[in-house]
């Protein structure tokens, strides 16, 4: 099983990594061409957009992912009632548009929903055979279809800005990316949807997802308060600036949560009561979450003003607070995801709701009076204390399900965070050099002797790594060996 978990890791790992690196390409020079306001309409309309994806999907693709028998069926039933709740939300929201033009203040928002409830429909389409490669851990089908929306969002969110069509250049590229992802997943899926329907599971499916779907609707609550809050108080100006230091702050924290999410929680399912092999994957993943973590909250704390600067002038220069803050929320956001995964994967979504509730009512009690007297960096220190929060509370609930000791806890984290006290002077150094001005390639160099230098120290100490490091040497037949202690297989 840990083969398969690392073979998925791999997998899931390289395919994200390929579709992140070109999305994230899109981003920085997107940063360029659009201003903070054009950022902040289209995220304005996106949190509704998001909303309705999560209400259209309601927990069923959990269910069919955790279901273990009767999949055919199952994946059937599970489609019609995906593509039946999807388009009742359709044509609610059309009806209902004109009045979040209103409620935002922004008239220009009206068309932009209506054009954009088309990724609605698509994520209903997609649904099932995204899910059934999850079920299958066949992670490997799951790369043509994601490098082919990334590639479609870069082109054509980069022609329509070059063009000059600001807030629809980002929603332009979000359907392309959701059509073409979803048609590529229909061409390589085997599965194909038959017109039956089994009241039984759909009710089975249905009550399973609503459990799921109570602790996700509390993340997307959580994750898009902040947003809500920033629009409504200061206009799209600030939710552009702060959308957009979210983004680069999370860059880490997206890619291993998505890969992390793909294989954990298939695997946990799959592992059932195993609970010395899900304490294992467990403790592995949150120390390798960790030191990646830390690495990028340090590099934007010391490096974030020198790149933004070389890169943008002073554009935006009212993002650089806010981009520190948020890589420290990136970290305890992807820790917290590690638990939910564990969560959900051994049949609790009760706690994991309830610690999704934690983190929403520390966001809701500090959001609105923070945001009206420190703006955009004040609604990031919020956002990371919640999460903060709810990362105190599911490590809790993950350490009694699996038997988790403080010193379990403390050997994982323990490489991770010396690593981080150790190169903080070092950090320090390379950012008081480059406020001196400097362009794209000094703090490039600078980010990769900040790596460079954090991988070494991990690696030294850190003997599982080291194990795992030599051992993935030896598979693939590299030669030398990694020095140092093996680490447990």
């Amino acid at each position: 099983m840990k083969r398969t978990v690392l073979k998925g890791v791999a997998w899931v790992g390289g395919a994200m990594f390929a579709v992140r690196s070109v999305r994230y390409v899109a981003l920085f020079v997107l940063g360029g061409l659009l201003t903070p306001s054009d950022f902040g309409l289209f995220f304005a309309v996106f949190i509704i957009l998001d909303g309705l994806a999560l209400l259209q999907g309601l927990g069923i693709g959990h269910a069919l992912v955790y279901k273990q028998d009767e999949t055919g069926e199952a994946a059937d039933t599970s489609f019609l009632l995906s593509v039946a709740i999807g388009t009742v939300l359709i044509v609610v929201a059309w009806l209902v548009a004109p009045q979040i033009g209103r409620f935002y203040g922004e008239e220009a928002m009206t068309d932009l929903f209506r054009v954009g409830l088309i990724i609605v429909l698509l994520h209903a389409f997609r649904m099932v055979p995204f899910r059934l490669f999850e079920k299958a851990l066949d992670f490997r089908q799951k790369l043509v279809p994601a490098l082919a929306g990334s590639l479609a969002y870069l082109v054509v969110s980069l022609f329509l800005a070059f063009r000059g069509a600001g807030a629809w250049a980002l929603l332009g590229g979000e359907i392309a990316s959701v059509f073409l992802e979803t048609v590529s997943y229909w061409i390589v899926s085997p599965w194909k949807p038959r017109l039956r329907f089994n009241a039984g599971l759909a009710r089975q499916n249905l009550a399973f997802g609503w459990t799921v779907i109570g602790g996700s609707a509390l993340i997307f609550a959580f994750r898009n308060a902040d947003r809500l809050t920033l629009s409504r108080l200061l206009g799209t100006h600030s939710l552009g600036i702060y959308v957009f230091a979210y983004a680069i702050a999370n860059i880490p924290a997206t890619l291993l949560v998505r890969i992390l999410n793909t294989v954990l929680f298939p695997t946990y399912s799959s592992l059932r009561e195993d609970r010395v092999a899900q304490r294992t994957l467990f403790l592995r993943a949150t120390s390798c979450m960790a030191g990646a973590g830390l690495l990028y909250a340090v590099g934007l704390a010391f490096l974030g003003r020198p790149l933004l600067t070389a890169l943008y002038a002073s554009k935006w220069e009212a993002a650089v607070v806010p981009l520190a803050l948020l890589g420290v929320f990136a970290l305890f956001r992807a820790l917290s995801a590690l638990v939910g995964d564990l969560l959900i994967g051994t049949g609790r979504p009760h706690v994991f709701r309830t610690i999704c509730g934690v983190q929403l009512a520390v966001a809701v009690v500090g959001l609105y009076p923070v945001a009206g007297r420190w703006g955009v960096a004040g609604v990031a220190c919020v956002m990371t204390v919640a999460a903060a929060a709810a990362l105190a509370v599911g490590w809790p609930a993950a350490a009694s399900i699996l038997g988790i000791g403080r010193s379990d806890m403390f050997r994982a984290l323990r490489a991770p965070v010396v690593t981080t006290v150790i190169v903080l002077a070092p950090a320090w150094g390379l950012a008081h050099v480059l406020s001196r001005g400097s362009g794209i390639i000094a703090v490039i160099g600078a980010a990769v002797l900040l790596g460079s230098a954090f991988a070494s120290i991990w690696v030294v100490l850190d003997p599982e790594l080291r194990g795992e490091l030599r051992r993935l040497r030896f598979r693939s037949g590299l030669p030398g060996r990694v020095s140092g202690d093996g680490g447990k297989s």
